[in-house]
């Protein structure tokens, strides 16, 4: 059973994450930073699959495919020096091809094996494809909302010693000027899902995170997201004018909204 196999399958992650440990800061820094996250994005799994009620072996898989979905981050920031995938090479296809050479999951039936392939492949797409069984597009879904939560909380983490200890890797190389473009206050008040396509400066990104809010699957998420004030803490790094004040309003409006409805649900 995996949940008999987790406590192996957690071992071989950390080892394999710690063999990338380096004595160039930037790259410790950096494989460490994504170490944290992935163990963040397995308990939030969890909390997500406990939320829903999942069985034990859906549960367990849910926490793998958190554990091992940023697997391919360690090689990219190691070779590349960057989390930019435009600039080095996806990260999630990367991961899938560390586990699939390196057996790593190899104690997992090819059924569990191949789901966790496809989910973590899926989870850093813009959206996820059409055509999966009900079961590979629901653990799509949960990974997807537990590395949201992560990242926002990696983000607004960084805001606090970001003046003393800046991080190129997390900036994504943008300018952190006061600039930001409209289009993606658009996304936002039409409540769609802002692409990183085209993003110019380091507001330009804050946007794009606030717009998740309207591509998390899970009642619980959004509830973790809002209690543990993300979006406030990002709101507070943009420019403090109408416009922001006007997405502040819109976003928390939206989230009431989602949860009053599905508490009645």
């Amino acid at each position: 059973m995996i949940e008999d196999e987790f406590p192996d399958l957690e071992k071989r992650f950390l080892e394999y994450a710690r063999s990338f440990y380096s004595k160039d800061s930037f790259i410790l820094r950096n494989i460490k930073l994504k170490e944290g996250h992935s163990l963040r994005v397995c308990k939030n799994a969890s909390l997500i699959s406990a939320s829903e009620k999942l069985d034990c072996e859906d549960h367990y898989l849910a926490m793998t495919i958190a554990l091992f979905h940023d697997i391919g981050r360690f090689e990219q920031v190691s070779r590349y020096r960057t989390f930019k995938d435009s600039e080095s090479e996806d990260h999630a296809l990367l991961g899938v091809k560390v586990l699939r050479s390196g057996g790593i999951l190899s104690v997992l039936s090819p059924e569990q094996q191949e789901l966790i392939y496809r989910s973590i492949g899926n989870h850093n797409m813009y959206r996820i494809p059409d055509g999966l069984d009900s079961k590979c597009l629901f653990h799509s879904k949960l990974v997807r909302d537990a590395d949201k939560l992560d990242i926002l909380k990696v983000l607004t983490d960084y805001y606090a010693e970001k003046d003393s200890f800046p991080n190129p890797a997390l900036d994504m190389g943008l300018p952190d000027v006061p600039e930001y473009s409209h289009h993606l206050l658009d996304d936002i008040f039409n409540c769609r899902i802002a692409s990183t396509a085209n993003v110019r400066t380091c507001n330009d990104m804050r946007l794009t995170r606030l717009s998740w809010v309207f591509d998390l699957n899970f009642p619980e998420t959004l509830r973790l997201v809002k209690e543990r004030g993300y979006i406030d803490m990002i709101v507070e790094r943009l420019p403090h004018d109408n416009n922001v004040a006007a997405i502040r309003a819109h976003l928390s409006k939206y989230m009431d909204s989602v949860l009053k409805l599905q508490c009645k649900g």
